[in-house]
């Protein structure tokens, strides 16, 4: 357990910190499950490595070719919007 002294001193850190650096205290806080972003660039590297088995099967490397290309513009996508909210 904490004595009263040490609560008064983390309370002050943690008030100076938020002072300082509102957007670390903000992220150190944690964020609700509500607020966390989607992961659409795990979710498209996923679909790549389950894509490209069948499209090489079905399709040869014109398929690969395809799968690949459309991958590249979906996380191009996905990048490009993330820098511009920025």
């Amino acid at each position: 357990m904490l004595n009263d002294d040490d609560r008064r001193t983390i309370a002050e850190l943690e008030r100076r910190i938020h002072l300082s650096d509102p957007e670390f205290a903000a992220r150190m806080g944690g964020a609700p499950a509500a607020e966390l972003p989607f992961p659409v660039v795990a979710v498209l590297c996923a679909a790549l490595f389950i894509l490209v088995p069948p499209a090489m099967l079905l399709f040869g490397w014109p398929g690969l070719i395809v799968v690949v290309d459309l991958f590249v513009a979906g996380l191009t996508v996905v990048l490009v919007r993330r820098h511009l909210r920025r």
